[in-house]
C-alpha cells in the first residue's frame, strides 16, 4: 500500500548557491533524478550493506553571508550536500569572481558542517574545452587546482571537510556545458552526476552517525556521575533520530524514537530544573481551519532550545519536546505503513500510531480536567487523526473483501479508531461540563459523586468561546451535545463491532442507556440496562452497578410493570451491591458509602413489603444480609437443662443493626444408617452494625455423633427465606486460623462412622483429624439426660433382649416418652416393648427398659435406635440414640451327667468364648425350686470371697450331686443354674473410667467424659498380668493419649481446659495402675437345666470267694451278677395298675428288651464261660447272673474284666448306662514258689 505524496513527505536537502544564475538552466535536468533511488550505505565492514531504496531530495538555495565574522547556526542541518555553481569564460574572470565567491561559500556553509560539497562549472559550448597549453590552464583545470586538498586557495582547515575531495581531483568538480554533442551524451553525464551525489550525500550521513554515536558513548562512560550528561545524552539521541529518519531507515528509527521517549522521562524527574512545563505555545495553530500539527517545523526549533541549555542554561520547553517526540514517530510510522509490503504490516503500524495518540492526548489533557485550551487542541488533535488520508486508504481495501466484510488483519485499526472517538467523546464531555451542561457518559457518574451527602455539585458554567467552530456549535446547548454524544458513540460502536469488542459495545451501549433515561425514553433505557448492570456488579463494581441497577428499577417503575418476583429480584440485586467491602476495586466504587444507613433500611422494608404481596414464597441468598462462620464446638449450657449450643460469628454486609425474627441453623449427621437432623435456633436477635458479632444458638434436641451444616435460614416474613445452603460435593471447606472453624460456603467430606465402628458402648470411635475435617461434633454432658442402649447384666440362655438405660441427669425430667427402633433387617421388637411411657423421673435416677426381640439371623452385633422426648421446666427436649450391642457371650458352658443308684451327679465346665478375653468366676447357684430334688455342691464353693479365674485353655468346674425325694422323675423338671462373672477387661476399664471421673472432677470437667469413655475400648490392657499380680499395665497408653489430645484439640474451645485435660489424661493413662481393689463388673448368665433322663441303669458286679492272694493260672470261680434299674426312666411317672398273675393283661403289659453282655478280659485273663450273652430285661429293676470262671495270666494286682452292655436290637434307641460297680477292684496274683523261672 503506497500514497505517493506520504512517500515523498519530509525529503533531504541539497543546498546550492548560484551567484552566476545557472541553476534555472539545468534545474529541469537535476529534479528530474529525484527522488534518489538504489543508495547502499555500508556503515560496518562486518555487517551487510543498509539499502534505501527512495530518499526524497529537495534544492534549496542557500546565500553566504556577506560578512564572514557572522556564521549561520549549525546545530540543525538537514542539508546532505552543498553545491555551488559557476561560470567563468576566462582566468582574469575567474580570479576576480568566482575564486572568491567560492572561497567565501566554502567558509561559511561549508566549513564545520560535517557537509560534503561540490562545485558545478558551466563551460561555454561543448561541455568538454580543449586541454591546456604548456603555457596557459584552462579555466576549469584551475579551478581544480586552487581547491584540491593541497590548494593554495583552499580555505576548508578540518581533515573531514577535505575528506570530501577525492583522489580523483576532478571528483568535487562537475563540468557542464550550454551544448552537448547528443542527448546521449547529456543524459549520460547527469547519470554519472546523479551517482556522485549518492555518494556524496551518504558520505555526509555517515560522518555524522559516527560522530553522534561517538559522543553518545562518551557520554555513558561519564553520564553516572553528572546528572547533566542526561540532557546532552538526549540532545545527541535527537540529532541521531533526525538522521536515521532522513535516510528512511525506519525500523532502527522507531527503535531510536522509542529510546528517546525514555531518556525524556529521566531526563524530566532526574534533571528537572532543566525543563519549563507551563509554556504552551505550540497550541497556536489551533485556529487555522486545516489544522496540520506535522506541517509544524520543530526539530530546528527544539535543537536550538537544547543548545541553549548547553550553552547558556535556558530551560527547555518541556511540552513543545514532547510533541516533537511525539510527531517524529507520528510520520515515521505512517511512513512504515505507507511502504508496509502487505496490508496487515500497514495495519500493524497505524495501530501503533493511534495508541502513541491516545497515550499523547492523555499525557497533555491528564490533570488539566479545566483547561479549555488544551482540552481544545486535544480534540483538535484527535479529529486530525481520525482524518488520516492512510487511514482511510487502509479502510478502503478492508472494505474490499467479499460482500464487503472487514479483514481481521484492519480490526485493530477499528480498534483504535474507536478508542479515539472515545476519548474525544471524554474530551469534550469535559468542556461541556466546563460551560455547565450535563453528561450521561459513566465516567462522569463516577467523578460527580460526593462522599458528603450534604454538598451537591459545585460546578458553574463559564463563559468562554472556541476556537474550533465545531466545538463551540456542539457545546452551545444541551441537545446539541446529547446528539453529538450520542452520535459519537453509535459511531464508537460500529468501530467496535468491526473487531469484536462485545464488551465493550455492552458498556458503550449503557452511555445510552443513561442518555435516554435523562431524556424519558424509558422503554429503551429498560431494554438496555436489564442485563448491562449486572457486568459491573460481577466484576466488582458495585458503585457503577448500583447506581444503574437504581436507574434499572425506576424504569421498572415508570413502565408499570406487574412482574412482582422481577422488581423483588431486582431490589435484592440493588441490596446486594450495598453490601460492605465487597468490591473488589475499592475506594469511590463501593456503592454502600453514598447511602445511609435509613436508606438500607427502607430498602431492606421495601423488599418485605414486595414479599408479602408475592403468591408463592420465595427462597434468596442469606449472603445478601451477612456472612456466617460456623464456630464447630458444641457445648453444653452447664445448668443440668439439656439445653446445647453453637456459635456463629456474623459479618454485617449491610454495616446497619437490625433485628431477626428468627434464626435458624440446621446441622445433618454425617454417615449413620438413620440420620438425624439437629437445629439450634434463636429468637430476636439484635445484629448489631459493627462488622462482626457473635450469636450464639440454642437446641433442646441431642444426639451423639457427628455433624455438618446444611443450611442457615432467616425467614422475615411469610413469603421471603434467606437462606444459606452449605455445599458437601467438590468444595473445600474454608477454616480461620485454629484449622478447626467451618465457613458457611461448603464443608468437607465427611466420616462415615457406622455399625462396623462401634463397641459395645455404642459410641463411635472418632477418626483422624484429618478425617474428621469440616466435621462438629456433639457429644453428651453427664450433667444432662442421657441414655444408652446395653447387654442386660441379667442374661436368660435363649433369650433374646437388650437394656436401654435412661439417667435423668441434674434436673428432674417429667412426661418421658420413649421410641425404641431396630435398625437391622429381620430384628423385631416383640411384647409391645417398643414403647415406653413415665410420668418423671427423679434427678441423678436411672430407669432401664428391658426389651425383648426376635432375630433368627447370625449377626451378633445388633444396632438399635431410641427417640426420647421429655421435659424440663414445662420445656420440651428430645434426646436421641443410636448405638451398636453386642449380643455375644462371653462365657462358655457345658454339662457332663453322671447317673449312680440314688443320685446323679452333674459336672459343669466353664470355659471363656473368646480366648484372648479371661473372666473371673465370683459367683455359681445350682437349685431346685420346684423342691422335688436335692441338690448339693462340694465344699469349695465360689463366691466374691472365693474366685475363680478362667483363661482360654484353663476352664472352671463344678460338681453338684441331684438326689430325688420321690421315686418319680420327669424332663420336665429343670434345675436353675446361675453364674455370675466378671469380663476382666471390664475390669481393667472401669478402675480407669473411676480415675478418670475422679480427676475429672477435681478439675471441674466432667462436661468433657464422653470424650474420655469413647476411647475406653480402644484401651489394650495386659491380662495376664493383672488376673495373677492385680497391675493394669497398658500397652497402648501412648497412641489413645494422642486421639484424645487430637480429640479435645478439635472439640474443645478453652485452651486452659484444654491444658487441664491433657493434666488428668497423663494421669490416668499411666503405664502402671495398681489395682488391689477389685471392681467387679458382675454379669450373670441363668441357665434353666433340665433333669437328666435315662431309661436303663445297668449295675453289674463280680462276686466270687475273697482272699488274700490268687496264684498265676490258678481258677478263680465268679459270678456275674447284673441289675437293670428304670429308676431314671420317665416309664417310672405312669402308675403301673397291679393285677393277679393269671390275668393275661397283665402278663402282657410286661415290656421285655433283649441285652447283651460282653466281657472284655484282655491280657490279664483267661475266660471259661460266656464272654458274651444275651439277657432280658423285662421290669423296673431286673436282675440276672451268670457263672464264669477267670483264670489270672499275670501276676500282680489285676483288675478285674470290664463289661459292656448294648441292646440286641440295633434298631433300638433305648438309653442306658452302665455302671460297674467293683470295677476298680483288683486281685493279687502270686507266682507259685515251687517253680521260677528266668528269662535272660
Amino acid at each position: 500500500m503506497r500514497l505517493e505524496d506520504l512517500g515523498l513527505q519530509n525529503p533531504i536537502s541539497v543546498g546550492y548557491y548560484d551567484p552566476f544564475s545557472i541553476y534555472s538552466s539545468v534545474k529541469d535536468d537535476f529534479e528530474s533524478k529525484f527522488p534518489l533511488t538504489n543508495l547502499h550505505w555500508k556503515y560496518h565492514p562486518l555487517k551487510p550493506v543498509k539499502s534505501i531504496p527512495s530518499l526524497p531530495v529537495q534544492l534549496v538555495e542557500e546565500v553566504p553571508h556577506s560578512s564572514g565574522k557572522q556564521k549561520q547556526p549549525i546545530v540543525y542541518d538537514n542539508v546532505y550536500l552543498r553545491l555551488i555553481f559557476v561560470r567563468a569564460d576566462n582566468l582574469e574572470v575567474y580570479r576576480s569572481q568566482v575564486r572568491p565567491l567560492i572561497q567565501a561559500w566554502l567558509g561559511d556553509l561549508v566549513e564545520g558542517r560535517e557537509v560534503s560539497w561540490a562545485i558545478v562549472f558551466m563551460s561555454s559550448g561543448i561541455h568538454k574545452e580543449k586541454s591546456s597549453t604548456l603555457m596557459k590552464k584552462s579555466v576549469y583545470e584551475k579551478l581544480v587546482t586552487d581547491f584540491s586538498k593541497n590548494g593554495k586557495h583552499q580555505v576548508l582547515k578540518s581533515h573531514g571537510d577535505l575528506d570530501d575531495i577525492a583522489a580523483d581531483e576532478e571528483e568535487f568538480v562537475f563540468r557542464l556545458g550550454d551544448k552537448y554533442n547528443s542527448d546521449i551524451e547529456k543524459l549520460e553525464l547527469f547519470n554519472h552526476i546523479t551517482t556522485e551525489f549518492k555518494g556524496l550525500i551518504l558520505k555526509t550521513f555517515d560522518r555524522r552517525y559516527n560522530s553522534y554515536n561517538e559522543e553518545l558513548d562518551s557520554i555513558k562512560e561519564t553520564k553516572s556521575s553528572d546528572p547533566e550528561l542526561l540532557i546532552r545524552e538526549l540532545y545527541y539521541k535527537l540529532k541521531l533520530v533526525d538522521i536515521v529518519s532522513d535516510m528512511r531507515f525506519f525500523d532502527e528509527s522507531l527503535e531510536l524514537y522509542e529510546e528517546v521517549g525514555e531518556a525524556l522521562k529521566e531526563s524530566s524527574t532526574s534533571v528537572s530544573h532543566a525543563f519549563e512545563t507551563g509554556s504552551t505555545t505550540f497550541l497556536n495553530t489551533v485556529d487555522h481551519p486545516d489544522f496540520n500539527p506535522e506541517k509544524t517545523v520543530l526539530s530546528r526549533e527544539l535543537l536550538n532550545q537544547f543548545d541553549k541549555y548547553l550553552s547558556e542554561g535556558v530551560p527547555i520547553n518541556l511540552q513543545q519536546t514532547s510533541l516533537s517526540i511525539f510527531l517524529g514517530a507520528s510520520i515515521l510510522l505512517q511512513s512504515l505503513a505507507n511502504s508496509a509490503a502487505s496490508l496487515s504490516l500497514s495495519s500493524i503500524y497505524i495501530s501503533h500510531l493511534f495508541q502513541k495518540v491516545i497515550n499523547f492526548v492523555n499525557e497533555v489533557s491528564g490533570g488539566r480536567s479545566h483547561d479549555a485550551s488544551i482540552l481544545e487542541w486535544s480534540c483538535s488533535l484527535i479529529d486530525f487523526y481520525l482524518k488520516l488520508p492512510l487511514t482511510h486508504k487502509l479502510v478502503e481495501l478492508s472494505s474490499e473483501g467479499e460482500e464487503g466484510a472487514i479483514l481481521s488483519s484492519s480490526s485493530g485499526i477499528f480498534e483504535y479508531i474507536g478508542e479515539l472517538k472515545l476519548v474525544k467523546r471524554g474530551l469534550t464531555g469535559k468542556l461541556a461540563k466546563l460551560k455547565g451542561i450535563e453528561t450521561p457518559e459513566i465516567g462522569f457518574l463516577l467523578e460527580d459523586v460526593s462522599l458528603d451527602d450534604s454538598n451537591g455539585s459545585t460546578h458553574k458554567a463559564q463563559e468562554y468561546t472556541f476556537k474550533d467552530q465545531a466545538l463551540e456549535e456542539i457545546t452551545a446547548s444541551q441537545n446539541n451535545f446529547d446528539a453529538f454524544f450520542e452520535e459519537l458513540t453509535m459511531s464508537a460502536i460500529q468501530d467496535f463491532a468491526y473487531c469484536e469488542r462485545k464488551k465493550t459495545i455492552d458498556l458503550l451501549s449503557v452511555d445510552l442507556a443513561v442518555l435516554h433515561y435523562k431524556k424519558g425514553n424509558y422503554q429503551q433505557a429498560y431494554d438496555v440496562l436489564s442485563t448491562s448492570y449486572e457486568y459491573f456488579i460481577e466484576n466488582g463494581w458495585s458503585f457503577m452497578g448500583g447506581m444503574l441497577l437504581e436507574i434499572y428499577i425506576h424504569c421498572l417503575e415508570k413502565l408499570e410493570t406487574k412482574d412482582e418476583m422481577h422488581i423483588l429480584d431486582t431490589n435484592l440485586k440493588l441490596l446486594a451491591t450495598l453490601k460492605h467491602e465487597t468490591s473488589s476495586v475499592g475506594g469511590i466504587n463501593r456503592y454502600e458509602i453514598v447511602k445511609s444507613n435509613e436508606s438500607k433500611k427502607k430498602l431492606l422494608e421495601h423488599v418485605y413489603d414486595i414479599a408479602s404481596r408475592l403468591e408463592e414464597p420465595v427462597s434468596v441468598s442469606l449472603d445478601i444480609l451477612f456472612e456466617t462462620t460456623v464456630d464447630p464446638f458444641i457445648e453444653s449450657t452447664q445448668d443440668g437443662k439439656g439445653i446445647y449450643t453453637i456459635e456463629l460469628m456474623v459479618k454485617n454486609h449491610l454495616g446497619m443493626d437490625f433485628r431477626l425474627d428468627k434464626l435458624t441453623l440446621e446441622l445433618e449427621e454425617c454417615g449413620s444408617s438413620q440420620s438425624q437432623s439437629i437445629k439450634f435456633s434463636r429468637e430476636n436477635i439484635q445484629l448489631s452494625e459493627k462488622p462482626q458479632s457473635k450469636i450464639q444458638l440454642f437446641t433442646n434436641d441431642f444426639k451423639n455423633s457427628f455433624f455438618r451444616p446444611t443450611s442457615l435460614v432467616y425467614k422475615p416474613c411469610d413469603n421471603l427465606t434467606f437462606v444459606q445452603t452449605y455445599s458437601t460435593e467438590g468444595l473445600t471447606d474454608e477454616v480461620l486460623e485454629d484449622e478447626t472453624v467451618v465457613h458457611n460456603k461448603s464443608t468437607a467430606d465427611l466420616l462415615q462412622p457406622g455399625s462396623e465402628n462401634g463397641n459395645s458402648l455404642g459410641i463411635s470411635v472418632p477418626g483422624s483429624k484429618e478425617s474428621q475435617k469440616g466435621q462438629i461434633y456433639m457429644y453428651g454432658d453427664s450433667a444432662n439426660l442421657n441414655a444408652k442402649f446395653r447387654v442386660p447384666t441379667k442374661i436368660e440362655l435363649n433369650a433374646s433382649d437388650v437394656e436401654l438405660a435412661v439417667n435423668s441427669g441434674n434436673s428432674s425430667v417429667t412426661d418421658l416418652s420413649i421410641e425404641i427402633q431396630p435398625l437391622d433387617v429381620g430384628v423385631e421388637i416383640v411384647d409391645g416393648s417398643s414403647s415406653l411411657k413415665q410420668a418423671s423421673l427423679d434427678p441423678d435416677s436411672e430407669l432401664t427398659k428391658k426389651i425383648p426381640y426376635k432375630y433368627f439371623g447370625d449377626r451378633k452385633i445388633l444396632q438399635f435406635a431410641a427417640t426420647i422426648k421429655y421435659h424440663v421446666d414445662d420445656v420440651p427436649h428430645t434426646y436421641y440414640v443410636q448405638q451398636d450391642v453386642d449380643n455375644s457371650l462371653k462365657i462358655s458352658i457345658s454339662v457332663q451327667d453322671i447317673f449312680r443308684e440314688k443320685s446323679i451327679y452333674s459336672k459343669f465346665q466353664i470355659g471363656c468364648a473368646q480366648s484372648r478375653t479371661p473372666i473371673r468366676i465370683v459367683g455359681s447357684e445350682f437349685k431346685c425350686n420346684s423342691d422335688k430334688y436335692l441338690v448339693a455342691s462340694s465344699t469349695c464353693d465360689i463366691s466374691e470371697q472365693n474366685t475363680q479365674l478362667v483363661f482360654g485353655e484353663q476352664p472352671a468346674f463344678m460338681f453338684y450331686r441331684i438326689t430325688p425325694k420321690s421315686e418319680i422323675v420327669s424332663s420336665s423338671d429343670t434345675l436353675d443354674l446361675t453364674i455370675t462373672y466378671s469380663n476382666l477387661q471390664n475390669e481393667c476399664e472401669a478402675k480407669v473410667l473411676g480415675l478418670q471421673e475422679e480427676y475429672f472432677q477435681s478439675f471441674e470437667l466432667l462436661r468433657y467424659s464422653t470424650l474420655f469413655t469413647e476411647l475406653v475400648k480402644l484401651l489394650q490392657f495386659d491380662l495376664n498380668e493383672y488376673a495373677i499380680n492385680s497391675v493394669i499395665q497398658i500397652k497402648n497408653a501412648g497412641h489413645v493419649r494422642t486421639l484424645f489430645q487430637e480429640s479435645i484439640e478439635t472439640h474443645v474451645r478453652s485452651e486452659k481446659d484444654k491444658a487441664e485435660l491433657i493434666c488428668c489424661i497423663d494421669m490416668i493413662l499411666k503405664n502402671t495402675i495398681p489395682a488391689e481393689d477389685i471392681t467387679f463388673v458382675r454379669q450373670q448368665l441363668y441357665i434353666p437345666v433340665a433333669v437328666p433322663i435315662l431309661d436303663i441303669l445297668h449295675n453289674v458286679e463280680f462276686t466270687y470267694g475273697k482272699k488274700m492272694q490268687h496264684l498265676v493260672g490258678e481258677p478263680i470261680d465268679m459270678k456275674l451278677q447284673i441289675t437293670s434299674s428304670m429308676k431314671w426312666s420317665e416309664e417310672n411317672e405312669v402308675p403301673q395298675e397291679v393285677l393277679a398273675s393269671s390275668s393275661p393283661t397283665g402278663k402282657g403289659a410286661v415290656k421285655q428288651q433283649m441285652f447283651q453282655f460282653i466281657v472284655h478280659h484282655e491280657d490279664n485273663w483267661l475266660l471259661s464261660g460266656l464272654k458274651q450273652h444275651a439277657f432280658p430285661v423285662s421290669g423296673p429293676n431286673s436282675k440276672s447272673e451268670f457263672d464264669l470262671t477267670l483264670i489270672p495270666l499275670n501276676v500282680g494286682k489285676l483288675p478285674l474284666p470290664r463289661v459292656t452292655i448294648k441292646p440286641v436290637e440295633q434298631s433300638d434307641r433305648t438309653s442306658t448306662d452302665t455302671v460297674q460297680e467293683n470295677g476298680l477292684e483288683t486281685v493279687l496274683v502270686v507266682p507259685e514258689l515251687q517253680s521260677i523261672t528266668f528269662s535272660f
